[in-house]
């Protein structure tokens, strides 16, 4: 089964064998994002829609259990933590990123903030993770590192355990205009060091270290607003949809492009669509 939300204000399940939805939750709003844990017992979909809540909707029962209430205005995207099964993360259009335990009666654990003021309160009004609206949440797959996708056109780098910006610099090639999820990609534990694959609208993917920051490649090609991006599990594959309707696959122009020197800035905008999926 699959999970999607819409903007016809429902999120559905489906079932790949009937090829049907087998559980329909109406939201009343536009959902912009609905995810899964990918570790958890509890069989609860996250949702983040176009109201200042975020909504677990249930498939044991198949209702909805309870909601989560911080933000100010809409919830654009959220993101499960996958080595704690409790613990979520959302961005709003407030520009807050909020971090939640969803077994207490007060949820949220914390509101990160980019300045890491020490002597604030984690949940101070104050705190912003993003000049604006936060519409993309990705976790590395240990766990340690949340990146953030901004509408302020910020990309930034959060350690899980502290909840501390990193203060890593992305410069400032990224474009993020539209109200909608966008969320990065990060790669797998076996590159080192670890990169993220970044859509923007200027109708390219850009590749960066994901602890230093330096812009590795350009993925160009779509002629659209790259809207979505994949990584293939255990391969050096990548997968990017367009509002353009065209999805490119891409891998490295070497066997070794997982390593540094494979992707070094004389290899910058070295990977390329795959030849065998474009003959």
């Amino acid at each position: 089964m699959f999970v999607t939300g819409s903007y016809d204000a429902s999120v559905r399940v489906w079932d790949t064998n009937t090829m049907t939805d087998v559980y329909s939750f109406d939201l009343e709003s536009r959902v912009n994002s609905a995810v899964m844990s990918p570790i958890a017992d509890h069989c609860l979909i996250a949702t983040a829609a176009a109201e200042p809540q975020i909504r677990l909707c249930d498939l044991r029962s198949g209702a909805l259990t309870h909601s989560l209430t911080g933000h100010h205005g809409a919830v654009l995207s959220c993101a499960w933590s996958p080595r704690q099964e409790h613990i979520l993360f959302s961005g709003g259009n407030d520009g807050t990123l909020r971090v939640w335990d969803i077994r207490r009666a007060a949820a949220c654990l914390m509101s990160l903030d980019q300045d890491n003021a020490v002597d604030r309160d984690p949940l101070a009004e104050t705190n912003l993770a993003h000049g604006k609206g936060v519409n993309g949440l990705t976790l590395s797959k240990d766990g340690t590192f949340l990146v953030s996708l901004g509408l302020d056109e910020k990309i930034r780098c959060w350690d899980t355990y502290s909840g501390h910006n990193t203060l890593v610099n992305y410069g400032s090639y990224f474009r993020n205009r539209f109200q909608s999820c966008l969320e990065a990609v990060v790669s797998d534990a076996d590159v080192w060091p670890p990169l993220i694959y970044v859509p923007s609208d200027d109708h390219q993917v850009l590749v960066f270290g994901l602890l230093d920051g330096r812009l590795m490649a350009r993925l160009r090609g779509a002629y659209g607003r790259v809207t979505s991006i994949e990584k293939r599990p255990a391969y050096q594959e990548l997968y990017s949809g367009s509002n353009d309707c065209e999805i490119l696959v891409w891998e490295p122009s070497s066997v070794n492009a997982s390593t540094t020197e494979a992707i070094s800035e004389n290899m910058l905008d070295a990977w390329s669509e795959s030849e065998e999926e474009s003959s």
